[in-house]
């Protein structure tokens, strides 16, 4: 892929991003077809939206949710500050029209985790990581009503990683005594039934899952900043949401989450 394609790709989405509107088309010249090209299409992503970034957002960082989503590896993308908000949060559907919500755990970073050629252990990363409750906004940028168009891993690392915005909750202390892999999440939308939690082996341990984020990002040479997020991937069933929605998650003892989506 050339690096005009690599600009164009990250262009569109880029665009798309800032308006909050999908792209008008997406050929396939400009889809990547590697990794290592995705993650080019991403930073010239990242380059036209040209803001700070809070963080970095897990996908697919348990084998079973891989297998469940026909990814080959975890994926990542950036958080950027814009949309990084603390809970109780109101914000308006039009930043985050067809767009899907889903809990997590994040990690956020007392000091930076630079690349270095030993892989990050869990102890140490533990030490220089405080632990956060999160409910992810998500969506893609690509075109919308065409049916051939399914985004393939590459597609959705391009994509930022199908990353919208976040809301993150305080601190919790001591949580490493927590057995978060098994922790039941109760998330509803608008008061209704609580959505699926991804348990056992369909949630990856969030250190994890920050091991995970510390091998990708330093083998792309990326610090992860003193002070930046790290969100490790769902815990429970993305759902739709609308204007005039209500999200509240409660993380057992840990924690809730509160988010209303404005007109």
């Amino acid at each position: 892929m050339t690096d005009d394609r690599i600009r164009e790709a990250g262009r569109r989405l880029g665009e798309a991003w800032l308006a909050a509107r999908p792209v008008d088309a997406f050929p396939e010249n400009l889809r990547a077809q590697s990794r290592m090209e995705a993650y080019a299409i991403q930073d010239a992503m990242a380059a036209v939206i040209g803001q700070p970034v809070s963080g970095w957002k897990l996908g697919a960082t348990s084998p079973t949710m891989r297998e469940r989503a026909g990814h080959d590896g975890a994926i990542i993308g950036r958080v950027f500050e814009s949309v990084t908000f603390a809970t109780p949060a109101e914000l308006s559907m039009a930043r985050f029209p067809d767009s899907r919500v889903e809990c997590e755990f994040a990690f956020r970073m007392r000091d930076a985790i630079a690349p270095r050629p030993q892989p990050w252990g869990a102890a140490e990363l533990a030490e220089h990581a405080e632990l956060h409750v999160a409910v992810e906004i998500i969506g893609n940028r690509y075109p919308k009503g065409i049916e051939a168009f399914k985004p393939t891993t590459n597609d959705e690392i391009a994509d930022n990683g199908a990353g919208i915005g976040f809301v993150f909750g305080s601190a919790i202390s001591n949580w490493c005594r927590h057995d978060l892999r098994n922790l039941f999440i109760d998330i509803r939308i608008d008061g209704r039934e609580p959505a699926e939690n991804f348990l056992g082996e369909c949630r990856c341990d969030p250190i994890d899952a920050l091991i995970q984020a510390a091998g990708i990002l330093g083998e792309r040479g990326i610090t992860i900043e003193a002070g930046q997020y790290v969100s490790t991937g769902a815990a429970t069933d993305p759902q739709p949401v609308r204007a005039g929605s209500t999200v509240r998650a409660q993380f057992a003892a840990l924690g809730a989450i509160d988010v209303v989506f404005l007109d």
